[in-house]
């Protein structure tokens, strides 16, 4: 079995790399490995829509700097984000590729959950003073306006987390387990990225899931992330 952890430096670089491509540099003090691997699926999302045909372009530098939001707390606002752009016909359509951001329960407008990159409508982020007893505030998107969303898990896959997934999906976009969007704009499918390699059982797991639900459960990222998403191999993820 792969170690699903990976050291920082080299996870650093993978991130330094992407965001010297677009100008850019890290702005962030956290040494988690798992807030490293979180930036790196984050950067093979932003690669995703890249390949699709999406003009992405960075938004909200901070000091000319990239500012991830390795947070579920925090305002959205000073943290930075991808816009990704499409042109189909005459109509251009805009979403942006967020970092930890609250979004509101399908099933009851008053509970939320924090994916852990979503894909959203623009200029989408409410204020709520009142959801917590003291006077910090609270930040989220209405559930309909995320798009679609991926999990990212620094973990050997196991039969809990596989499951724990399609509850997710559940909560937040239930028709996404099933549905595939009709509007000619194409997303990635809701996702379940894990960093470690799959033994057998969990192997089954997944091909059974992948085979009832339109999902991607990709593992082994450490080892094979950048594959997954190049452009020769981001066809075979599944979109929506």
């Amino acid at each position: 079995m792969a170690n699903p952890f990976k050291e920082i430096g080299e996870l650093t670089r993978d991130v330094e790399t992407y965001l010297r491509k677009n100008r850019s540099a890290i702005s962030n003090n956290s040494k988690r490995i798992s807030d490293f691997f979180e930036m790196a699926c984050y950067n093979n999302v932003v690669r995703f829509y890249e390949n699709n045909g999406y003009e992405v372009t960075i938004k909200n530098l901070l000091k000319n700097k990239f500012k991830y939001k390795c947070t579920t707390a925090g305002n959205p606002a000073n943290y930075s984000f991808f816009e990704a752009k499409i042109s189909i016909g005459k109509l251009e359509h805009i979403f942006e590729i967020r970092h930890n951001i609250n979004v509101q329960s399908y099933h009851n407008n008053n509970i939320y959950t924090t994916p852990d990159i979503c894909i959203i409508k623009p200029n989408s982020v409410l204020l709520d003073d009142d959801f917590y007893d003291s006077k910090m505030k609270y930040y989220f998107i209405e559930n309909k306006s995320i798009i679609s969303f991926c999990e990212v898990k620094n973990f050997n896959p196991f039969p809990e987390l596989l499951f724990n997934f399609i509850g997710v999906v559940n909560e937040l976009k239930p028709h996404l387990l099933r549905q595939v969007n009709q509007s000619g704009v194409r997303h990635i499918a809701t996702s379940l990225m894990i960093s470690g390699k799959s033994n057998k059982h969990a192997k089954r797991i997944i091909d059974s899931l992948q085979s009832r639900y339109h999902i991607n459960i990709l593992s082994d990222l450490f080892n094979i992330g950048g594959i997954t998403f190049g452009r020769h191999s981001y066809r075979y993820i599944r979109r929506v």
